[in-house]
């Protein structure tokens, strides 16, 4: 089984981010949820309205990457970079684990059951 998508660490957090902390193990998830539109807070409905798809990029449409030589802007890959040692995502696109969750099996919460892997 190939799983893109492993449980992670949360090394830093932005000065507005209350939603997880320092230490905090969590899944990154390409649909992102943002808990106030009439969508994330029914209960007949998983697809946020309130953060649209933006392939690529955070919720203010900016990168917080780019190639060290010309400047050019790298995108976040389907809105995590979950390929990469280390990225930084929106906090929509995370959700955070209790600690007790075994990581092979909170990876089908990420990325395993969404994509079929």
């Amino acid at each position: 089984m190939f799983v893109s998508f492993v449980p992670s660490v949360v090394e830093s957090v932005g000065e507005h981010v209350h939603e997880v902390a320092v230490g905090d193990t969590v899944v990154p998830v390409f649909s992102a949820q943002c808990g106030d539109c009439p969508d994330c807070l029914s209960d007949r409905s998983n697809i946020c309205s309130g953060l649209p798809a933006r392939p690529g990029m955070p919720r203010d449409g900016t990168t917080r990457f780019s190639f060290a030589a010309t400047g050019e802007p790298i995108h976040n890959f389907i809105g995590v970079s979950s390929f990469t040692e280390y990225t930084v995502v929106d906090v929509a696109h995370v959700v955070r684990l209790d600690p007790g969750v075994p990581p092979e099996k909170a990876c089908l919460l990420s990325c395993g059951v969404s994509t079929g892997n």
